[in-house]
């Protein structure tokens, strides 16, 4: 039997049911009123015939004629009572008889419409309901009937052990319809395998690339010491402060390579409290005035600024955006910070300088890691700054936004979410240890 005929026979037979019982309930209904309507009939009679006389325990009988057709012994029937010991009283009622059964042929067939309606109505709804069940069962068929032959499952064999781990064009293919499922499937992990292999790779190689020159360089400055520098002190004391240096720009390295793996993995510690970013502003500024640099800071806040996050992470995030800015603006040119909340309601951080921009073939690999522009490979930076500020943003469900233009200056905008009334109720013990940020 098809699953179509064995939905509709189970339908049919559901619905048949219902209809029999709402057959069963009207039958009910009608005898009811049956009863109802001639125990009244009867009552208004005897009332009518003997007023305030009546009692309950009268003398009752029908009178009829046996030997009559039926529809004349309806007719001819009469209803006789009396009161214990007195007179009969006779009532025609035949003709209020006739009456009711005209009336209740009319109330039958309107029932029996009723339930024909309702027996359609409601099997197309069981047909509805059993819908799922139906593409269950189809689908379980269509499983049952198909035919997984030794020669396939060699051929899904084969495929997978000739699949290169080094392709990147790898895929898997078999020929077979059937398996064109899995066959998708399979290969879209391969293609996220390979693209977490290629990350993994540059992210390796751009580390050691990054590495070499620091090594290369003191290496360099160490053979000088051992063969000049032991009796010369300009060399010696030119070859020391470069290795410091570069020991430096090693460490720095280090600490945002280890800052960034952490947070790939989850196990970087996160903080969040309620944070005025005013106050963040105001407070790395005056770390820049004590450092001394040639530059000027300019606020924009002129209230305070609230978001819910972790306020080292934000502080590093707002370094990082400031270092940029110093670093590829003229001294003495303005770096205008700001802080506000956006016309979407979202807390901003903005970092605004008048520099040399950045081009618009540079601004898609902007928050790669490792990634630098050529002019900027001559500033020191490790080409991490970037990506660690993206990263501590989205930590914080937020997003950066760019806006950048050659030899005009550019602005970074974190966008945090504002801080709400519930995000106090947030437990303490939810949030890891206080984070200490590496001094990059």
């Amino acid at each position: 039997m098809s699953e179509n005929k064995r939905m509709n026979s189970i339908a049919r037979r559901v619905s048949t049911s219902f209809v029999l019982r709402l057959l069963l309930i009207m039958l009910l209904i009608n005898a009811v009123l049956i009863t109802n309507f001639l125990a009244w009939t009867a009552y208004s009679m005897e009332k009518t015939a003997l007023g305030s006389a009546w009692q309950a325990d009268l003398t009752r009988a029908f009178d009829y004629d046996g030997s009559l057709p039926v529809r004349t012994r309806l007719e001819r029937m009469n209803y006789t009572f009396s009161l214990p010991g007195g007179a009969k009283h006779t009532v025609a009622a035949g003709q209020i008889l006739l009456t009711m059964i005209r009336a209740m042929n009319v109330v039958i067939i309107a029932e029996i419409v009723i339930a024909v309606l309702q027996y359609r109505g409601f099997k197309r709804r069981t047909l509805l309901l059993l819908s799922p069940l139906q593409k269950i069962a189809q689908t379980a068929q269509a499983l049952s009937e198909t035919q997984f032959d030794e020669q396939k499952f060699h051929s899904l064999e084969d495929a997978i052990q000739n699949i290169s781990v080094l392709s990147p064009s790898a895929r898997l293919s078999t020929g077979h319809s059937e398996l064109i499922g899995l066959e998708n499937a399979v290969n879209n992990l391969i293609s996220r395998m390979h693209d977490a292999y290629r990350q993994q790779t540059r992210f390796v190689s751009d580390a050691s690339h990054e590495l070499r020159t620091p090594i290369a360089v003191i290496k360099g400055y160490a053979e000088l010491l051992s063969r000049w520098g032991k009796d010369d002190p300009k060399v010696m004391e030119e070859s020391v402060n470069a290795m410091l240096a570069e020991a430096n720009n090693m460490q720095r390295l280090v600490e945002q390579l280890l800052f960034l793996a952490r947070g790939d993995a989850g196990r970087t510690a996160f903080a969040p409290k309620k944070v005025d970013l005013r106050e963040l502003l105001l407070s790395a500024v005056d770390e820049y005035k004590l450092i001394g640099t040639q530059h000027v800071f300019r606020i924009r806040a002129e209230e305070p600024v609230f978001t819910f996050g972790d306020e080292a992470m934000l502080k590093q995030a707002l370094r990082i955006l400031a270092d940029n800015a110093i670093k590829y603006s003229p001294e003495g040119s303005v770096i205008t910070l700001r802080a506000g909340y956006s016309p979407q309601g979202m807390a901003i951080l903005s970092v605004q300088d008048n520099g040399t921009g950045i081009s618009a073939e540079d601004m898609p690999h902007l928050f790669e890691r490792f990634y630098r522009s050529d002019p900027a490979r001559t500033r020191g930076g490790t080409g991490l700054g970037l990506a660690i500020a993206k990263w501590i943003t989205e930590r914080h469900e937020g997003h950066i936004d760019v806006f950048s233009s050659l030899d005009l200056g550019t602005r970074f905008t974190l966008n945090l979410p504002a801080y709400q009334e519930e995000d106090s109720k947030v437990s303490s013990d939810a949030a890891a240890t206080a984070y200490n940020p590496p001094s990059f």
